[in-house]
């Protein structure tokens, strides 16, 4: 390739090159702080998103350990039920089948109720948090 000499060149065709090269750069320029702006909003976006995991994470610990609590709680329910039979067994027979009755209705909501806390346990551990 030949150079091109800039005297043969008429001036306005330079001044237009020139014109449309800056041009060109400024659109560019803009594209780039656009880039970078949305970049940046981006980023503090996936900071804050792991914040709230992280927080999120916590939150679920501490109400696994809470329903474990509460499972607890539900098992000794269910344990003094069955010790609570053993004494209405010893009612007279019109009076124990009334108590009979009550008491294996509670001890069997009690044991719905741990079964269903169990799941949500389950759940949370599913997410790969320790409970």
């Amino acid at each position: 390739m030949e150079d091109i000499n800039v005297n043969c060149v008429p001036h306005n065709y330079v001044k237009a090159l020139l014109s449309r090269a800056e041009s060109k750069v400024k659109e560019l320029r803009q594209a780039v702080d656009l880039v970078k702006a949305e970049s940046e909003k981006l980023e503090q976006k996936a900071l804050q998103a792991e914040e709230e995991m992280r927080r999120g994470r916590t939150k679920l610990r501490q109400a696994g350990d809470q329903i474990q609590g509460v499972i607890r709680s539900a098992y000794k329910i269910e344990k003094q039920a069955r010790g609570l039979k053993d004494i209405v067994g010893e009612l007279p027979s019109r009076e124990a089948s009334r108590f009979r009755s009550q008491v294996s209705n509670l001890a069997s909501e009690a044991k719905g109720e741990r079964n269903s806390l169990t799941k949500e346990v389950s759940r949370i551990s599913n997410y790969g948090i320790s409970v």
